[in-house]
């Protein structure tokens, strides 16, 4: 199955799968979600006793096997799950995405895989051959924006065997920010920019009514390591950069910036932080949760909701 078949359009064809899983560097997350209706029938996020998952786009992710097999196994207990299909959410490092606007776009699906590997040729000039590439595109005729994810089936291989091993048939996979979007939309179209700070990564994506604007990365550095104040102005200078650029370069209006970081306990400091230097609202990525999960939970497990919302 390749890429395309597994990372999905987020806004119209999610897939509702018997649990949703989150690998970060040093945790595993997951949701088991009531195909019914799509509620939450139990969650957890269980801390790796080593660091199992080293993120990249073009290296082998996956450094300890053993690891993250036993987290499987133990999340596998916790959500009372023998079987059944998985989505997986994997690191933000470990997939490639780029927003492309375009004033027409082919017709055929030929024509449109063809058309997005030039466009994205032009950003990253050697595509790997075992790439996989799935996109989404705004509705309508005319100028469109086209969201492209990117991944190499080797990295994905990866996640999915041993998932696979433990009796789980990965459906669906994505990386946290899309998902976390999906949060943020859940009312309608918006447009602001969506940070999302997992560990060491800091993605930045812009969204504009139901389409996209921008997408950017940062490696900004561990919440535990000893330069906590260059970490914070890092991130905070990053978002102003977007903001003027999207300003100045898009003429894309941003009406507000969401900010969510896996830490809870980082948010107070870091969101103050980002309201004294951005004359936007800076808002939380709520939603409602389990009346039994902690802040910790919910600021981890947030992205894994969002892959669920209907």
């Amino acid at each position: 199955m390749s890429l395309a078949e597994r990372i999905r359009d987020h806004y119209t064809e999610r897939l509702l799968a018997d649990a949703v899983f989150q690998v970060a560097p040093g945790h595993l997350g997951g949701l088991r979600v009531a195909r019914a209706d799509g509620s939450i029938k139990a969650g957890f996020v269980l801390p790796f006793r080593a660091r199992a998952v080293a993120p990249s786009f073009d290296r082998p992710n996956v450094t300890d096997p053993a690891v993250l097999e036993e987290a499987i196994a133990q999340a596998k207990k916790s959500l009372r799950l023998s079987s059944g299909t998985a989505a997986l959410l994997v690191p933000e490092a470990s997939v490639r995405i780029f927003v492309l606007g375009v004033d027409s776009f082919p017709g055929s699906g030929k024509e449109r895989d063809a058309f997005i590997r030039w466009r994205v040729g032009k950003m990253m000039p050697v595509i790997p051959d075992d790439a996989r590439i799935d996109y989404a595109v705004t509705p309508g005729r005319g100028p469109r924006q086209v969201l492209v994810a990117m991944a190499r089936q080797v990295v994905v291989w990866e996640y999915e065997a041993l998932f696979e091993k433990a009796g789980l048939k990965p459906v669906a996979v994505t990386a946290p920010s899309l998902a976390l979007a999906n949060v943020v939309r859940r009312d309608g179209p918006v447009s602001g920019l969506l940070l999302n700070l997992e560990e060491e990564t800091l993605t930045l994506l812009a969204l504009s009514g139901s389409g996209w604007t921008l997408y950017r990365q940062k490696d900004v550095g561990s919440p535990a390591g000893t330069a906590a104040d260059e970490r914070a102005e890092t991130i905070v200078r990053e978002a102003e950069n977007t903001l003027r650029f999207l300003e100045d370069k898009e003429r894309a209006g941003v009406e507000r910036l969401w900010f969510r970081s896996s830490v809870a306990s980082e948010w107070p400091a870091l969101a103050s932080r980002l309201k004294e230097r951005i004359p936007l609202p800076v808002l939380p990525v709520a939603y409602e949760a389990p009346e039994v999960w902690t802040e910790a939970h919910r600021a981890v497990l947030a992205p894994l909701v969002g892959q669920v919302l209907r």
